[in-house]
């Protein structure tokens, strides 16, 4: 099922790093217009947006084709032979184990960020990070690249920093230690000020183990 403009409209302000209201006071929207709309736009509201983020994507914002921005390239620039290109996805992850901001929507591919070949692997992702938990090693807003561990249930090595998806659509990224028992993992944080939380190993749907931290400016 396609994305509504809406929900689109919503990505990009979230792409922007700014506020709904922020967003709607730039394009002259009322108050709330965003979080009313059902359908669309009409056509002096939609030359507005356009107006005020010239690089946002007309088709894109209204019929979901191609990419979100003008000037985004839609295939890869080419790898050389010492580097490999790795998706960004817009799925975050967390530092403690609130709610992912990205929970309900599906993984789309923001850009891609040369890694030499020596670190990352065909597979890999980069994912940003939120929470403080991790710090000051993994700063919130920050990068990580990210490889699945597919055998994590016949061997993880402990004492590693791993993303952990939950079978509710979470995903939280924490050092992981041996449980109480076979059926438990103890997930240490970084940051002093939080303390280490148990889970069962049954609700673990996906483990990634975190390569290296990538800086926002790479972007």
């Amino acid at each position: 099922m396609g994305t509504t403009i809406k929900e689109r409209t919503l990505e990009f302000i979230k792409y922007k790093n700014i506020s709904v209201k922020e967003f709607e006071t730039t394009c002259g929207l009322s108050n709330g217009y965003v979080a009313a709309m059902r359908k669309g736009y009409g056509a002096d509201k939609l030359n507005n947006v356009l107006s005020a983020y010239p690089e946002l994507s007309r088709d894109w914002l209204l019929y979901n084709e191609g990419v979100m921005l003008n000037n985004q390239p839609t295939e890869p620039p080419p790898e050389d032979g010492d580097t490999i290109l790795i998706p960004v996805v817009n799925l975050d992850s967390r530092g403690g184990m609130a709610f992912n901001e990205e929970v309900q929507t599906d993984a789309y591919i923001t850009g891609r960020l040369p890694f030499p070949k020596t670190i990352a692997h065909q597979g890999d992702v980069v994912i940003p990070i939120y929470g403080d938990s991790m710090e000051p090693t993994y700063k919130a807003g920050s990068m990580v690249l990210i490889r699945e561990v597919e055998l994590w249930r016949e061997y993880l090595e402990l004492g590693c920093t791993y993303i952990i998806g939950l079978v509710d659509d979470r995903r939280i990224i924490k050092t992981v230690m041996a449980g109480s028992d076979t059926q438990h993992y103890l997930l240490v944080s970084i940051n002093p000020s939080y303390q280490p939380q148990e889970i069962a190993k049954n609700i673990i749907r996906s483990v990634w183990r975190v390569i290296a931290s990538v800086r926002r400016e790479a972007l």
